[in-house]
């Protein structure tokens, strides 16, 4: 008989509307049998089951990332991480540092720079800067949202840059008054960086996934559901749950490019839907990009740009084309995720979903990012039964990427400003919405994205009232959007997402009781426990 635990004396939150508070739990194996109070969900333990004391601890459903990069995210702990600095002087000095304790590093790779800090010099971000501190090796860091890099000559001079390269077809190579190259580049103009940098072994990055797993069981996840860039590490996690190592579940997808062939990408995530361990390793997800970002002129605003109108930004895929890559996807039974930040890509995605009928519905396609929909849009969240995915800790993004804070509005224009990341609009207007992070473009902890959900405000407090207070959900719809939601939006409520008989046995037991707690105190909150299928994943030492 499988193992039988009592999970007695707690303050469980269930996120199950027809049981919503419970003192007890039941788990057998790696299912929950039964919850709610001591006195019924006792007599179905058997005499020797072991008890555990919650001690009158917060336990709730562990929460779902429903937007990562998870190989990215693994490779940059090993990088030099430059989301923590808070001053240019602070970026130059961690590589400085980084590049003195990596003497044999051939390349140097950084993510997360800020597009502004306090002392940043007057030119902006030039090669030159990189040069005045590492000259010798090869200098690559992206940017916050990874939609523009940073390059040193070196890199350059390896990646035959020079002032006769032409712009890549969705990228530019961003030049000075004399047309030289800058360093500075745009999307598709720096991809071949990704290419020449080396790539971590077979063995190296397995122990980067472990130890990224680990990270985020310590944050209290038990899934995280990928927005790309992992087909690489999919043979790997195999490997690892084949082991008996895989503590986190895995949603999998793969990328379609406009001139990549759909075709084999739906055969490598096919493999992976009829190979794997679906509880473990979920293969159903076909990603689209339709556009960049606002903060780059790159999102796609047919209206123009606030600050520019006769910029419209970048709108990767021919209409037609896009439609039919992703009407194939639904017809095999994937589900489609396409980033879409710009008013344009918005109703562009969802045109193509709309025209799917009612298998769009049966296959919950997605929105990723959603920043700015028409209000027209908003509405057609639910009629066509698509899911908005925000990562909320983007949100006035103070506390991730120093400086930005402003930078959207004055893109977009204060007159659409009501709609800046419209959580609150799209749930009123009975739309879906999960929540994730895009890690490592902003912090894995959940915490700090219900936090700003929740107040839409930095950690020192700008704007004083919130950045377009409206749009702020509470504490119970930012948890379900991180729980329930998530689950919904990967296709996965009838397993997980909250704590009910007969789901998988995936919840946490933390510090204080986010729904208790003042809310600017939300990201201070610690998990205490982390259970992924009835084992214990993680556990404060001091817990």
């Amino acid at each position: 008989m499988a193992q039988e635990t009592l999970y007695a004396n707690g303050a469980l939150y269930t996120v199950d509307a027809a049981n919503p508070v419970a003192e007890a739990m039941l788990v057998r194996g790696d299912r929950i049998v039964a919850v709610g109070p001591w006195s019924s969900v006792r007599p179905q333990a058997s005499a020797d089951a072991e008890i555990i004391d919650l001690q009158g601890r917060f336990a709730m459903p562990a929460f779902i990332d429903s937007h990562v990069h998870f190989a990215w995210g693994s490779k940059y702990l090993d990088e030099v991480q430059l989301r923590e600095a808070k001053t240019f002087g602070d970026v130059l000095a961690r590589l400085k540092a980084y590049a003195q304790a990596h003497p044999g590093r051939t390349w140097i790779v950084g993510s997360e720079f800020s597009y502004g800090y306090p002392d940043l010099p007057e030119g902006g971000f030039h090669k030159s800067l990189l040069d005045q501190v590492v000259a010798d090796r090869p200098v690559f860091f992206r940017s916050g949202m990874a939609h523009a890099a940073w390059v040193n000559s070196k890199a350059m001079e390896l990646a035959g840059i020079t002032r006769d390269t032409p712009d890549p077809q969705g990228g530019q190579i961003v030049r000075d008054e004399s047309g030289e190259p800058t360093g500075w580049l745009k999307e598709k103009a720096w991809s071949q960086f990704e290419t020449l940098a080396p790539q971590l072994s077979k063995s190296d990055l397995r122990a980067a996934l472990l130890r990224a797993i680990k990270e985020a069981n310590r944050l209290g996840l038990s899934r995280v559901q990928s927005a790309g860039m992992d087909d690489e590490a999919a043979p790997l996690l195999a490997e690892i749950f084949a082991n008996d190592e895989l503590s986190l579940r895995f949603t999998l997808s793969s990328i379609v490019n406009p001139d990549s062939n759909p075709e084999e990408v739906i055969a490598r995530v096919s493999g992976w839907r009829n190979d794997l361990d679906a509880d473990f390793l979920d293969g159903r997800v076909i990603k689209f990009f339709l556009d960049g970002v606002l903060e780059s002129h790159t999102g796609f605003m047919p209206q123009g740009y606030a600050d520019k109108p006769d910029e419209t930004g970048t709108c990767l895929w021919k209409a037609s084309a896009y439609n039919a890559a992703v009407s194939r996807a639904q017809q095999e039974g994937f589900q489609v995720w396409t980033h879409a930040i710009g008013t344009g890509a918005i109703e562009m995605a969802l045109d193509a979903y709309g025209a799917d009928g009612e298998r769009s519905r049966q296959c919950r396609p997605r929105v990723e990012h959603c920043e700015i929909p028409t209000a027209r849009d908003i509405e057609r969240f639910a009629q066509i039964g698509a899911i908005a995915s925000f990562q909320p800790a983007m949100i006035y993004p103070r506390d991730q990427w120093l400086g930005m804070e402003g930078l959207w509005e004055v893109r977009v224009g204060s007159e659409s400003l009501p709609r800046a990341f419209p959580v609150r609009s799209i749930l009123e207007a009975e739309g879906a919405v999960a929540f994730g992070t895009d890690w490592p473009i902003v912090d894995l902890n959940p915490l700090v994205g219900i936090r700003n959900a929740v107040l839409r405000q930095s950690r020192d407090h700008q704007p004083e009232t919130g950045w377009v207070p409206e749009q702020r959900v509470t504490v119970a719809e930012a948890l379900h959007a991180y729980t329930l939601g998530a689950a919904f939006a990967g296709h996965r409520e009838n397993d997980e997402g909250s704590l009910a008989a007969g789901k998988l046995a995936d919840f946490i037991v933390l510090s204080d009781d986010p729904l208790k707690v003042e809310p600017d105190k939300l990201a201070d909150i610690r998990v205490l426990k982390t259970i992924v299928g009835g084992k214990s994943v993680w556990e404060e030492p001091t817990a």
